[in-house]
């Protein structure tokens, strides 16, 4: 067996890494983490004007914002770990 050490930091998900996952007509507007911190992806789509949730193996569509973020604030944190703040 071997052992691998690695002394760097532990990966952090920021805000201004939002854009990376922008893809098509879906543009990644910020991002969130779930408690056991891995990330979630708040899309827009400015076509059709639909938000768009994307964490781990599971999406879900909104036709407003405001029912996104209602959504979001039952589930998810901030990416520093704290409460889910007004957007917009």
């Amino acid at each position: 067996m071997r052992f691998n050490f690695n002394y760097s930091k532990k990966p952090a998900l920021t805000d201004c890494k939002a854009q990376d996952y922008s893809n098509g007509a879906y543009e990644c507007q910020f991002l969130m983490q779930t408690m056991k911190g891995q990330p979630v992806a708040i899309f827009h789509n400015t076509e059709m004007n639909i938000w768009k949730v994307q964490y781990g193996f599971s999406t879900v569509l909104f036709g407003t914002y405001d029912e996104a973020m209602q959504f979001c604030r039952k589930r998810f944190c901030e990416i520093p770990g704290g409460k889910v703040r007004k957007r917009k």
